[in-house]
């Protein structure tokens, strides 16, 4: 699956990898924020990495995915981490975060999972 999501301790995790629409990433997410597992989420991790479709996507579909998410905000403890290593798709999820900040999501960005899995702060599984 392109878009996907897991638990891991109490952080949410979604990864998008290859292709896919937004409509996969807001299902994912509906998902995942459905899932009784999210009842004690102490953050958000969404990793980008694997990614083919972020550098097509415009600002206003960025900004429009943010607000999405930071609707959602109570479902995650009101954190989110986003993790990406390209230079254009970090400057994307930078225009994320801004636009999730705007609406009270603790946000950073990171290059690197683990540095991101530490500033969540949440007790995650090995």
């Amino acid at each position: 699956m392109p878009v996907s999501y897991h638990f891991d301790g109490r952080v949410i995790v979604v990864r998008m990898n290859g292709m896919y629409a937004t409509a996969d990433v807001r299902a994912t997410l509906t998902a995942a924020f459905a899932d009784p597992c999210c009842a004690n989420a102490a953050g958000l991790l969404f990793d980008i990495r694997g990614s083919r479709s972020i550098v097509q996507r415009t600002a206003d579909e960025v900004r429009a995915m943010a607000q999405f998410i930071a609707s959602h905000g109570d479902r995650f403890s009101r954190r989110l981490a986003l993790v990406a290593d390209s230079g254009a798709a970090f400057g994307l999820m930078r225009l994320g975060a801004v636009a999730v900040e705007q609406q009270g999501i603790a946000t950073a960005v990171f290059r690197d999972e683990s540095d991101a899995e530490e500033w969540l702060g949440a007790e995650r599984t090995a």
